[in-house]
């Protein structure tokens, strides 16, 4: 089997994860588990809205609405932490565009009514034949601040009236480069793991000019074809690993994988 196959291939390797500081623990532990080195490097911040005004008025009309699509794990999070003690509308079909999405909303009692296969993505989504026939639907989407509006965009073609409740809002991280400085100048970081375009640009905009050679000569793994042409794009020169899907199991298999065909 593959993961017996895979087991322990990351002695001896040093990974960053740049997922935010509070989804990156799960990442972290499994690296470790399999012998490497986890260096966290959030490179993005979740935060409430800066008003939650909007949001709150907007919550309390989601009786008006058939589906409710979540984003992110994040979005469930943020949604219900705006709810506080009132859950979900009983009649609000809710469609997760990841498992790491869904195990959320389960959680929070009230699991997913749909969810695309890997790799997990609104094109996914999008192929499902639920969301195809929506003549006069209307449909929220839990996002963060300027998201994608591909999902939105295709709903609306469809049929649907489309809004957006926007949770949360990412930020640019601050967190201080100098252990990448560290492992970079010591020869010991292996790979980046990264999880947006987003993220990417974010990474290198806060990597400084004298350690920028070494950024783009280090092995990415990202989720996405979108983000491995966006790295080259931005001059990276080693291979761009694309894991089958977002989540931490596919990530941790992507850069397994790349171990032991580096060895």
């Amino acid at each position: 089997m593959l993961a017996d196959t895979l087991h322990g291939t990351l002695d001896g390797f040093t990974i960053a994860v740049t997922r935010p500081a509070r989804q990156a623990d799960n990442l972290c532990r499994s690296i470790e588990a399999e012998g490497g080195q986890a260096l966290r490097f959030p490179v993005i911040d979740i935060l409430p809205p800066p008003d939650m005004a909007p949001l709150r008025a907007r919550l309390q009309n989601l009786g008006d609405y058939q589906l409710g699509i979540f984003i992110s794990a994040n979005a469930v999070h943020h949604t219900y932490q705006a709810l506080g003690d009132q859950p979900l509308p009983h009649g609000l079909r809710r469609a997760a565009v990841g498992e790491a999405t869904a195990r959320a909303l389960a959680a929070h009692g009230q699991p997913a009514h749909i969810l695309p296969a890997a790799p997990y993505n609104s094109e996914a989504l999008l192929a499902l034949p639920e969301l195809h026939s929506l003549q006069g639907k209307r449909i929220i989407i839990f996002r963060g601040g300027h998201g994608r509006s591909l999902l939105a965009d295709t709903l609306s073609e469809r049929g649907a009236q489309v809004d957006y409740a926007e949770v949360y809002r990412r930020v640019a991280s601050g967190s201080d480069p100098e252990p990448l400085y560290r492992a970079w100048d010591e020869g010991r970081l292996d790979m980046i793991i990264i999880t947006s375009n987003e993220g990417l640009r974010n990474l290198f905009a806060r990597v400084d000019a004298s350690h920028r050679g070494h950024l783009l000569e280090t092995v990415l793994v990202v989720i996405s074809e979108r983000s491995a042409t966006l790295a080259r794009e931005l001059g990276f020169t080693r291979p761009v690993i694309v894991a089958r899907a977002a989540s931490d199991a596919a990530l941790l298999e992507a850069a397994k994988c790349y171990a032991q065909e580096s060895r």
